[in-house]
């Protein structure tokens, strides 16, 4: 004879889930948030908290072969969205938010897949290492990715907010350079690159940072040269957002090859979002702060002359939605969706 569930001790069991998934969750957000101020510093001592760089499902690293890719998405198809998150963070960035801040399960690549037909992979790495040593290993991991995918691959979306628009860029200078090669395959089937946020032309707070240690270096005060060289113990990946230049991988074996800026490459269609601080476009907040971490002029990869790199119409820039918000806003997510899609109905 069946026995009666007690409806209290579900509900106790459901809130033990519950309580274990938070803890696990707030557990991931601080790994990443130590991993992106001393990153380079885990790596190179091969500490246990340092992240290895893996594409995630369902917060496990997903391993790169044709079972475990059908396991995991059974109804894969050939278009592909790949999000990489920014600085400190972790693929948990992307989830839209409730009224009270509270992450739910929807996000960018969900709505991609409902609406698109997009299969949706997100990356999770290590963000205190150098951008070039980041954007090497995430150029090798999608070729590893496209080498096993179980479906023929149609094209590829690359979504990088902050920090990870620089991957995006220096794993496609990878790959660019590394031509026929087996694992740069992927980069022909890259369609659309886009970069929320992304500091193209360096980080302001970086900048200030930097200076303030050259500051506090000068001074002959013992004090003050304490807090510089504690300052100065940010991780490699931090320094690099001060110019954004330091993106091409140190492979200077190779013929051709150097550490110098990277080029917006020709063969696939970049766009670019910003955000500002106050819904007034014209406020000086947002003139001065841009989205709070990155100015406009940044994040639309403004050189000095005022003049953009890329076709206006590759431009937004979302008035009051913050640095943060640029990766879970669904205004922004709709602009993503219309960019696409109208390529979508030109092919």
């Amino acid at each position: 004879m069946a026995t009666k569930q007690d409806p209290k001790q579900d509900s106790k069991q459901d809130s033990k889930q519950s309580s274990a998934d938070l803890a696990s969750q707030w557990a991931a957000s601080g790994v990443s948030i130590l991993n992106g101020m001393f990153g380079d510093y885990l790596h190179q001592r091969q500490n246990g908290l340092a992240i290895d760089m893996a594409f995630m499902h369902e917060s496990q690293p997903l391993t790169l072969d044709r079972s475990s890719l059908l396991s995991a998405y059974p109804q894969a198809g050939g278009k592909l969205c790949i999000f990489i998150h920014g600085l400190c963070c972790n693929e948990r960035s992307w989830l839209f938010v409730d009224d009270a801040d509270n992450p739910i399960e929807e996000s960018y690549g969900s709505l991609l897949q409902d609406e698109l037909g997009f299969t949706s992979l997100y990356l999770r790495y290590n963000t205190g290492r150098r951008l070039a040593e980041n954007g090497e290993q995430f150029a090798r991991l999608l070729g590893a990715l496209v080498l096993a995918y179980p479906v023929a691959i149609e094209k590829i979306v690359l979504v990088g907010h902050s920090m990870g628009g620089l991957i995006i860029r220096s794993a496609c200078e990878f790959a660019n350079q590394r031509g026929a090669e087996p694992d740069a395959g992927w980069l022909a089937h890259v369609d659309k690159a886009f970069y929320l946020g992304t500091p193209h032309e360096g980080a302001d707070l970086e900048k200030l940072t930097h200076a303030a240690v050259a500051v506090l270096d000068a001074v002959p005060n013992s004090i003050t040269r304490v807090i510089g060289d504690v300052l100065n113990l940010r991780s490699q990946g931090i320094k690099n957002l001060r110019d954004a230049q330091a993106l091409r991988p140190d492979i200077s074996s190779m013929p051709g090859m150097s550490g110098d800026a990277t080029p917006w490459l020709d063969q696939l269609q970049h766009y670019l979002i910003a955000g500002t601080l106050h819904e007034d476009p014209q406020h000086l907040v947002n003139q001065l702060f841009g989205d709070g971490l990155v100015r406009v002029a940044g994040a639309a990869a403004q050189g000095a002359d005022g003049n953009s790199r890329l076709p206006d119409d590759h431009i937004k820039v979302f008035p009051g939605v913050h640095h943060m918000a640029l990766a879970h806003d669904r205004t922004v997510y709709n602009q993503i969706k219309q960019w696409i899609a109208q390529h979508e109905r030109s092919t």
